[in-house]
């Protein structure tokens, strides 16, 4: 008889899924709410380091976020095609 001594890296994440495959609806969408929360904050600790360093004026700014917000509203508006 032989036995795998090796440990698998992904039993670590399979444990994880039985364990989130266990938890009610609920849960679910509470764990998911906290693991993007985590996420944006990861983005947003990312943007200060880039921005942080760039200097622009307030009016700078000010172009490209109404350049920005134009953009979305474009995409919004856009009429969706069919698959």
């Amino acid at each position: 008889m032989s036995f795998d001594t090796r440990k698998s890296a992904s039993a670590p994440l399979n444990d994880v899924l039985v364990r989130v495959g266990r938890l009610s609806a609920k849960d679910r969408r509470a764990l998911m709410s906290a693991l993007r929360g985590d996420e944006i904050a990861e983005d947003i600790e990312w943007l200060h380091k880039v921005w942080g360093r760039v200097k622009l004026s307030d009016k700078e700014i000010t172009a490209i976020v109404e350049e920005v917000r134009a953009e979305m509203h474009e995409k919004r508006k856009a009429p969706k095609t069919r698959r």
